[in-house]
């Protein structure tokens, strides 16, 4: 038996080993690593002892050299890819991102150069060749496996690995919830925060979860002015104008970063709205990265802090459920909702979630015309103008418009690219601005950045000593109050309802309820300028910090209740159910087929560079088109074969069918 323990101890060494290789490939420093593994060796410890249990495996098998070379490659593989990812972006690789792969893998071409692409495929490729020369030259154990033994020594590893890591968490060295993910990493080690994050999805059922405290919630917090939750009103025109959401891509203020190398002012359009229109600074949920979170903490009100590490909903409970959204509270009130977004509508799978979220249509770039790209390969915003017009010429009636632009994507080859963009973008902004205000309707746009760029940059060189603030604006023709107020993402739909006295929705109503009264106790609540508010309270810090604590345990509960649990705010049955959404405004009509010996030919309006034939449902080849005209040559037909048109992307997801015209 004392071989085993030997073994045992050996393992763990190993374990210890990579631990420091993979902290060094995430850190990129020396100095760093020693910080981490001397001035913070608790954490090193359990990061190491959260490694074991794969090791543990090695006392079942023969080929002891073998797996353990395997489980080495398999995590220094893991340290290499946090490392490439923090080159790109400051949010670390966690178990999310695997549900990104397809997306990452569209994107290798534009944050990897050829050469680097060539040369990752060859260090897979020499992965794939040491793990075959490894299992035929590796030595193997002439001794039998001993099963019991081997098992008594399992277990005590996976007791050891199990006590010690439960000890770090009781006595805090471990924290089992993160606020800032990224530096999570930093504290606690990428291991640890990594396995946190593949185990801990969704959110955590409350202990006073049932449905006295549900109700408790609506009657104590969801009340609001002369309004109760669900009542039918009637609303004037001033209340109800069109409102457009749009979420700038990488989009904040330069001139926040001390070392801002750029002396012209890129933005001065959007700053020019900020002085003269409601506005202020947007905390966000992440930064260089995770446009969809910031984009479901708007459109839900829901806070991203109750979920899992790094979590993307849009990938995991938007899957299967539908949720209450500012989409299908603006429904209730007679708004049609439109989403459009200048990329690939499978990018987060929008194309599914969009439905979950009670949109009506959903335009992406399958269905846009005239497309002019930036030098990275992103589609330049401006396109957006005349696609929002065009929602807003669909329907009779208020519109609810959310918009995603893609132009401020990365990767970026230097800050002054950075800023040349965005200066693009705010130029796009101006057009927008001057086409809804020669429309002559009641019309508030609301404008922020869904997070920083992805650039190596600390929150002290940031005047508002932030990495997760951007701004927002609120451009109205209602002659709204230019009042400055910072608010969270998730608040943001709600404090804008009710700058327009608007009451709708259970995440709105509890956000407005919280945000008014914080707004009585203290008149300058969220005011960017120094106004001396102290004489102006009238609630104590003990007594504001009381508060936010009950408002974020009331969060929770509502969203546990709404996505995970009885539902108890709906009467027990949520009215919010998966929508039929169509794809575009302008339908794409296939009007009359030619079927010729060796090609097919279709006629019709509204085609596109993505606009593909398919034979009985499978696509073919589609090189040829023009607006009204589709070419698929190579194609042997039969008699009864069914030729129909779909708009595809990149990634070969069929999205919606061209109408077919009468006789076609």
């Amino acid at each position: 038996m004392k071989k085993y323990w030997i073994l045992l101890g050996k393992l763990f060494g190993l374990a210890l080993l990579l631990d420091l290789v993979m902290e060094l490939l995430s850190r990129k420093s020396l100095i760093g690593l020693f910080s981490y593994s001397v001035g913070h060796f608790p954490v090193f410890l359990a990061n190491a002892l959260l490694l074991l249990p794969p090791f543990l495996l090695i006392l079942f098998t023969r080929r002891k050299v073998f797996l353990a070379g395997i489980l080495v490659i398999l995590g220094l593989a893991m340290g290499l890819i946090n490392g490439v990812l923090l080159v790109f972006r400051t949010t670390p690789f966690t178990a999310s991102d695997l549900r990104l792969v397809k997306y990452a893998l569209s994107l290798l071409n534009t944050y990897l150069t050829w050469w680097q692409i060539v040369l990752a495929a060859a260090g897979l490729v020499l992965a794939l060749a040491f793990g075959a020369l490894l299992w035929k030259l590796a030595p193997v154990d002439d001794t039998p496996v001993c099963l019991r033994k081997s098992f008594c020594a399992a277990v005590a590893g996976l007791l050891i690995s199990w006590g010690g890591l439960h000890l770090a968490i009781l006595t805090g060295i471990l924290a089992l919830h993160f606020g800032n993910i990224g530096q999570a990493y930093q504290d606690y080690g990428f291991v640890y925060c990594f396995s946190n994050s593949l185990f801990h999805t969704g959110i955590a059922r409350p202990d006073d979860y049932d449905k006295t405290s549900v109700k408790q919630v609506e009657r104590e917090d969801l009340e609001t002015a002369d309004l109760e939750v669900g009542e039918t009103y009637s609303l004037s025109e001033y209340q109800t104008p069109n409102i457009i959401m749009l979420q700038l891509e990488s989009f904040f203020d330069p001139t926040l970063w001390e070392k801002n190398p750029v002396e012209k002012d890129p933005i001065p359009f959007f700053r020019y709205l900020m002085e003269h229109f409601p506005s202020g600074y947007l905390s966000v949920p992440s930064v260089g990265a995770g446009t969809a979170n910031t984009e479901f903490e708007c459109i839900t009100g829901m806070n991203l802090d109750f979920f899992g590490p790094g979590e993307y909903p849009y990938k995991t409970v938007l899957q299967k459920t539908a949720c209450e959204s500012m989409a299908f509270d603006m429904k209730n009130l007679g708004y049609h909702t439109h989403a459009i977004h200048d990329n690939e509508a499978t990018f987060y799978d929008r194309h599914k979630i969009f439905a979950q979220l009670g949109f009506d249509d959903f335009t992406p770039i399958e269905y846009m015309y005239n497309v002019e790209r930036n030098p990275t390969g992103w589609c330049k915003d401006k396109i957006l103008v005349g696609e929002i017009e065009k929602a807003l010429n669909s329907s009779v009636g208020q519109d609810f418009i959310y918009t995603i632009s893609v132009q401020g994507h990365g990767k970026y080859p230097s800050f002054e690219y950075y800023c040349q963009q965005i200066h693009e973008m705010d130029g796009f902004v101006k057009r927008l601005v001057r086409m809804l205000n020669a429309r002559k309707e009641p019309t508030v746009l609301v404008m922020y950045g869904d997070h920083l760029p992805g650039f190596e940059w600390s929150a002290d060189e940031m005047k508002n000593q932030s990495l997760f603030q951007t701004n927002y604006v609120v451009w109205n023709n209602l002659n709204l109050p230019a009042k400055k107020r910072d608010v969270e993402s998730y608040q943001l739909a709600a404090y804008v309802q009710d700058l327009l006295n608007l009451h709708e929705g259970t995440m709105f109503c509890f956000h407005q309820n919280y945000l008014r009264n914080q707004e009585q106790a203290d008149p300058n609540a969220g005011n960017q300028e120094d106004l001396e508010t102290e004489e102006l309270k009238t609630k104590t810090d003990a007594e504001e910090k009381s508060d936010e604590s009950t408002y974020l345990a009331d969060m929770q509960l509502l969203e546990y209740d709404i996505l995970y649990g009885d539902q108890e705010i709906y009467g027990g049955t949520s009215p919010y159910h998966t929508v039929k959404m169509e794809f575009g405004i302008d339908p794409i009509i296939q009007r009359s087929t030619y079927r010729g010996e060796h090609q097919v030919i279709v006629f019709g309006s509204g085609f596109n560079a993505y606009s593909k034939i398919f034979v009985n449902g499978k696509q073919v080849d589609t090189p040829y088109w023009t607006e009204n005209r589709l070419i698929a040559p190579e194609v042997a037909l039969k008699g009864d074969d069914e030729i129909t048109v779909r708009q595809v992307g990149r990634d070969k997801v069929p999205l919606g069918t061209a109408r077919k015209a009468p006789g076609a």
